[in-house]
């Protein structure tokens, strides 16, 4: 598996983990507040992992406090939230972020490229300062910066976006000018080994997940000890109190890290940091994971920016600092990217994620929590955010293109685990999939609006089982090979309230945990559907078992699941189907849950209905290897109109079928399961290239979501329906 997302979390290794498991099943910690000789231990262990990481980062507990938090936004909002600012001179709220640093009493400042834990800060401080800051690393080093008392500067070590090293010695600079610095090292600590003893900020947070992948949950805010005066804590919890009245405000606080240590500490996730620092010593020591990483880093960059289209324009734009200020002191294992069609214009970031995913390679998309650099690599503005917001953007969406322009990049990353391997797949799927070729597809020209056409529905498909594959009515139970292209072409559905009746009803479940194609290819074993309405019917692929459930059975209520992001009532169809679940998938603690009766929500992601048009899925067939009817059971869709050009449904906003009518809620951004093959799991990106081949200068969408807007009960759907588009 190429994993590219270092910088996101690193992975620990196969020696560690088992190292891992090995301590904890020997070792029995208990809660280091108590005094009986199991909470001794515990404590000494705690205290022995404190003392292992000041030696790892070079300095001793004469020179700093170490306080364990569980992760660096949490060490981060602990600095906010008790740094003495002293006494404001200006009344209210700050209402403008500036663009220089103000001198004076309580300011508080950050950099550009910052971690949105860094810039929300400036929300847990707002209230207390007189001045809020966003400046650039060179604004540090004029010589003419002011000077300040009680203030705080959240310094950006290494940037997530870009893998840039901001120079240490900014932070003696900022302290020479009256600045506290609190260090976001969460970036730099996952392939290099500061010393601080040398450079000495006042604060410094980070995660261990960064350095060694496990565990995670554990984090640590160091505190230089002349500068404990520098944050008061006016509040008290679990373990953190000598003494404390509960009839009065009186409180005494215990030694400064048990003070901020509110309630029990994860003891058993500290105890294994030693692992993990066995595991960077097992690698040579973090110098030679820097080495492998930036050299690493230094091939992908040559690689990527080797790209180039037959017209000799550039495949790959790359975001970074200028070559010439480019070391390993200066530079981290980071390299951030967009891709480039042949006439110039972006490919999506959300495309490139998906095609990734058929190679099997994992990275990063969007702005990765740092929208100062996304903006200032991207050529993105604040009115642009606003813009693009008001048009639907939000984080983490599959919006990645707005006006032409990328809202985000694509990043990928280093770590101790890395290979040349990892690069060389990234090089043979941006060479498959993105660098382009003589051939040009056209979907034709498109003479008459949509208005014009009367199509009608040619086929109507239903899921029973949310990822489970479905089959034609008059071949289940047959004992023999089942072409798969074949769907069930009943022709005529029932309209619910939640879709057509029992599509998206069941689902799987391990653990308690929804399963989905996407991450469990093994679902394309079953198939499903509801016989005469009064069974579910289960079947292996290959016809070789089954199961059913009648409809009226007495199902067991179950807890309530979040699915698609939808919090829906559910019922446990009970043990026997769990044992075969588990039988026919090779999976422990199989579950099949169905909607409750009174819920008004089925397990469909989006909306009820996927419209998609037959001429659209012709247009691919010709271009690869596949039948029709296979490229439709890799779509999915509820409804196929026939009697359209192809890929004009794009522009439809409603639509009529005889008396039902519908609203179009989205386009279907498709993800890369289309390109698995229901009989073997196997990913074969053949028909999403088709797609995005068709797709150059748009979206890589393939049909439409719609929703009905007057449903009434009765209402039936069936093949020869006329179907009635407006784009209005």
């Amino acid at each position: 598996m190429p994993y590219l997302d270092h910088a996101g979390s690193t992975l620990p290794s196969k020696t560690q983990l088992e190292e891992i498991a090995k301590l904890q099943s020997n070792l029995i910690l208990a809660n280091p507040h108590s005094h009986h000789a199991t909470a001794i231990k515990t404590q000494q262990i705690v205290n022995s992992a404190r003392l292992r990481i000041l030696r790892y980062f070079n300095t001793t507990p004469d020179d700093y406090f170490v306080v364990f938090t569980n992760n660096t936004t949490h060490g981060l909002k602990i600095v906010a939230e008790n740094f003495k600012f002293g006494e404001k001179t200006e009344d209210g709220l700050v209402s403008e972020i500036s663009t220089v640093l103000k001198g004076g009493s309580s300011n508080f400042a950050y950099f550009h490229d910052s971690h949105h834990s860094v810039v929300g800060m400036r929300h847990v401080v707002n209230g207390k300062v007189n001045a809020i800051s966003c400046v650039d690393e060179k604004d540090i080093w004029e010589d003419n910066t002011p000077e300040v008392t009680n203030s705080l500067f959240a310094f950006t070590a290494m940037s997530n976006f870009c893998g840039k090293k901001y120079n240490l010695d900014g932070i003696k600079k900022l302290q020479e000018k009256g600045w506290s610095v609190c260090m976001d090292a969460a970036g730099l600590v996952s392939t290099s080994q500061p010393d601080f003893s040398v450079c000495q900020p006042n604060f410094i947070a980070f995660s261990f997940y960064k350095i060694f992948g496990y565990p995670t949950g554990i984090g640590a805010l160091l505190v230089r000890k002349d500068s404990a005066h520098l944050v008061e804590k006016t509040s008290f919890a679990g373990g953190t109190v000598q003494s404390v009245d509960e009839m009065s405000l009186f409180f005494i606080l215990r030694e400064f890290e048990r003070a901020y240590e509110e309630g029990t500490l994860n003891s058993y996730g500290i105890a294994q940091l030693q692992k993990g620092f066995e595991e960077v010593e097992r690698c040579g020591g973090m110098q030679k994971i820097q080495n492998l990483t930036y050299q690493l880093r230094c091939k992908a960059v040559k690689m990527l920016a080797s790209k180039l289209h037959p017209n000799g324009k550039k495949v790959v734009e790359i975001y970074s600092q200028p070559d010439s200020q480019i070391n390993p002191a200066s530079q981290g294992a980071i390299v951030a990217f967009n891709l480039l069609r042949i006439d110039g214009g972006y490919y999506g970031y959300t495309e490139v994620e998906k095609m990734c995913a058929i190679f099997g390679i994992e990275l990063r998309t969007g702005c990765f929590c740092n929208i100062g650099a996304c903006k200032k690599y991207l050529g993105i503005t604040s009115e642009m955010i606003r813009e693009n917001m008001n048009k639907g953007k939000r984080c983490g969406d599959e919006i990645d293109l707005i006006n032409g322009r990328p809202t985000g990049a694509i990043r990928i990353s280093f770590g101790r685990t890395s290979t040349e391997q990892d690069i060389d797949a990234l090089d043979q799927m941006i060479d498959t999939c993105f660098v382009g070729s003589d051939r040009s597809f056209s979907s034709g020209p498109k003479a008459l609006k949509l208005e014009a056409y009367l199509p009608t529905v040619v086929n109507l498909f239903s899921f029973p089982i949310k990822s489970v594959g479905s089959v034609p009515k008059e071949r289940f139970g047959k004992k023999r090979k089942l072409k798969y292209s074949t769907l069930p072409n009943t022709f005529r559905y029932e309209l619910t309230a939640r879709g057509f009746k029992h599509d998206r009803d069941f689902l799987i479940v391990k653990d308690d945990v929804t399963l989905n194609l996407k991450i469990h290819p093994e679902l394309c074993r079953l198939t499903a559907i509801i016989v005469n309405d009064d069974s579910l019917q289960i079947q292996t692929f290959d016809q070789n078992d089954n199961f059913v459930i009648p409809m009226s059975l007495s199902l067991k209520e179950n807890d309530a699941k979040v699915v698609c992001k939808k919090t829906i009532a559910t019922l446990d169809c009970g043990d026997k189907v769990g044992k075969w679940l588990e039988n026919a998938l090779d999976m422990s603690n199989c579950r099949l849950l169905r909607v409750a009766e009174e819920s008004k929500k089925n397990f469909v992601n989006d909306s009820p209905f996927l419209l998609i048009n037959e001429a659209s899925v012709y247009m691919l067939s010709r271009h690869i290897n596949m039948e029709v009817q296979d490229i439709l059971t890799r779509f999915r869709s509820n409804i196929v109109v026939r009697g359209l050009p192809p890929f004009i449904e794009d522009t439809a906003k409603r639509l009529a079928i005889e008396n039902c009518e519908f609203e179009v809620v989205d386009k279907c951004t498709r993800c890369e399961m289309i390109c698995v093959d229901p009989m073997t799991g196997e990913k074969d990106p053949s028909l999403l290239l088709a797609l995005r081949d068709y797709r150059n200068k748009q979206k890589m969408t393939f049909g439409i979501y719609i929703r009905q807007t007057n449903f009434e009960s009765g209402q039936i759907l069936e093949s020869g329906m006329p179907v009635k588009f407006f784009t209005e």
